[in-house]
């Protein structure tokens, strides 16, 4: 009876998708390959779907169904990429066609598709038809065709930030190119020989700045901007972000300005690396568009005092062209540039803002701005910060001496970064025992007795073993020093998400490619001396 009952079931459900929809199944992606489960027209079941080329299919769709006005609409809409870059975003994809019947009539369909589960490697597809509807209500036809409009304008988008980026990254890039020439041609020129390395340098810092950029906005495009919350002397951290931006003002002859209110507290806790960029973007904007003799003012005011948290208001003025009332609404969007590269030369992504606007967001902030055509633009930035307790500022002076003798085994499977920073070490006294992968690095920390390195540098993404793998394997190893010898990741990963996994394998200390010497030797010193966190 319960055999009957069931079947009966199954015979309702399948009646049912039979004249709701035209057919169910879904797109693996990893295989690109379209499986048909129920059909409508076709016998095809759980067990022995239809399976298609998912781009065969689709093609073989469009060129014997679609109507010839819809052909191309639908080659770009139905693109796999199209369709999961719109799920991405929005959790589903709809788009709308028209096929002619065999009885020369014209039906209208509809195909949605969206993840089956979290891993993302199957999209469920399902198509119906919905043409009594569109009959009835021909606004609903426009609406569902958003799909291509998007993809079309996310296209327009993604072309023009590659385009500017490939013109922002090539002229720092032609500039380390052709100096590291000359500096070649004039080696025993030491004047000239200092010039080009210093050009070279801030060169490849504008390389670094465009890149970091690009990890930025794909943070603001997700949505996941992580904040790293730390105890800072304020009145140092405002003279070093200053400190940056006076080269630059120095150049162009622009008076640089600094006021900070003497009722500030000393201290607060908030994340110094967002904060410096979001200063340090402003004071960019207003050094590259304002002209020669100009003058800009950075001014930190308190608004209000609590008892544990302090309202400040960071603004930067300057007297340089402003900002056309035409372009004010779209100041703060992705890629968006009143004055490009062909029109003014002044350069930009166009990401600045954009990336600005969401870091004050995400620290509970406000940024807004006047400005006058021709006359200069202010810029205000509001924020509670938490007032923080700090010590007074001791320097602490690294004496070479700490790093003279002591060994140090490196993995990096790079064979000029592991030349570079070997060379690095050295050069401070230091023995150095190379490892070109993670299991050369475990093999080499094993076969040693306890003690015999100081420390270990070591490289994440290496082939047989990461070094993530790799440090694991160390920490699990039983050896006496397994726990205590100071790890520390040297590497390219630069997401949020990386650095926790440097710590969550047990690693000390996270440090990002490209290095900055004085900043390794630094963490360096405090893995000798104890003093980062096991």
């Amino acid at each position: 009876m319960a055999e009957r009952k069931n079947d009966k079931e199954h015979l309702v459900l399948e009646s049912a998708l039979r004249e709701i929809t035209d057919f169910i199944g879904y797109v693996d992606i990893p295989t690109k390959m379209l499986y048909i489960i129920r059909h409508r027209d076709e016998p095809c079941s759980e067990e022995k779907p239809m399976e298609f080329d998912y781009e065969y299919g689709i093609e073989k769709l469009i060129r014997v169904n679609i109507v010839d006005e819809d052909k191309s609409v639908c080659r770009k809409m139905f693109a796999l990429s199209n369709i999961i870059d719109t799920v991405d975003r929005y959790g589903v994809f709809t788009g709308t066609f028209r096929v002619k019947m065999e009885d020369e009539k014209i039906r209208y369909k509809r195909l949605s598709m969206h993840y089956l589960d979290s891993d993302k490697n199957s999209l469920v597809a399902i198509q119906d038809d919905f043409t009594e509807i569109a009959k009835v209500d021909h606004q609903t036809q426009e609406n569902i065709r958003g799909a291509l409009l998007h993809a079309e304008a996310n296209s327009q988008a993604k072309t023009k930030f590659l385009f500017s980026m490939s013109h922002e990254i090539r002229t720092p890039l032609n500039a380390i190119v052709v100096l590291s020439q000359l500096g070649r041609d004039r080696a025993k020129d030491v004047d000239y020989l200092n010039y080009c390395f210093e050009k070279i340098d801030e060169s490849s810092k504008m390389v670094l700045n465009m890149i970091e950029s690009v990890l930025d906005i794909v943070h603001v495009e997700n949505n996941d901007m992580a904040l790293d919350e730390k105890v800072v002397r304020f009145r140092p951290f405002i003279d070093k972000v200053v400190q940056k931006a006076k080269s630059d003002a120095h150049a162009k002859k622009i008076k640089l300005e600094v006021d900070v209110d003497d009722q500030i507290a000393s201290g607060f806790k908030f994340d110094a690396a967002k904060l410096d960029k979001v200063i340090s973007n402003l004071l960019s904007n207003s050094v590259k568009f304002s002209q020669r003799f100009g003058k800009i003012t950075l001014e930190v005011k308190l608004i209000s005092d609590d008892v544990d948290t302090q309202s400040l208001e960071f603004s930067v003025a300057d007297t340089g062209m402003g900002i056309s009332d035409e372009f004010k609404q779209r100041v703060f969007d992705p890629f968006e540039q009143e004055h490009t590269v062909g029109a003014a030369g002044y350069g930009g992504a166009g990401l600045g803002l954009t990336i600005c606007k969401n870091i004050i967001k995400r620290m509970g902030g406000t940024i807004e701005f006047d400005s006058l055509k021709g006359k200069g633009s202010i810029f205000r930035v509001n924020l509670d910060l938490p007032v923080a307790m700090v010590t007074p500022e001791d320097e602490v002076e690294i004496s070479e001496d700490i790093f003279a003798g002591r060994r140090v085994l490196l993995a990096d499977d790079n064979t000029i970064n592991l030349e570079i920073e070997r060379q690095i070490l050295l050069d401070r006294g230091m023995i150095v025992d190379v490892a070109e992968n993670g299991q050369e690095a475990l093999s080499q920390y094993m076969s040693n007795e306890p003690g015999t390195y100081d420390l270990i540098l070591m490289d994440v993404r290496m082939p047989y073993m990461d070094g993530l793998i790799a440090t694991k394997k160390i920490r699990e190893s039983g050896k006496s020093d397994c726990k205590t010898i100071p790890i520390l990741a040297l590497t390219a990963n630069a997401f949020a998400e990386d650095v926790a996994k440097s710590f969550e394998c047990g690693m000390n200390a996270h440090i990002t490619k490209p290095i900055e010497v004085d900043e390794l030797f630094r963490i360096m010193h405090q893995a000798i001396q104890g003093e980062l966190e096991q």
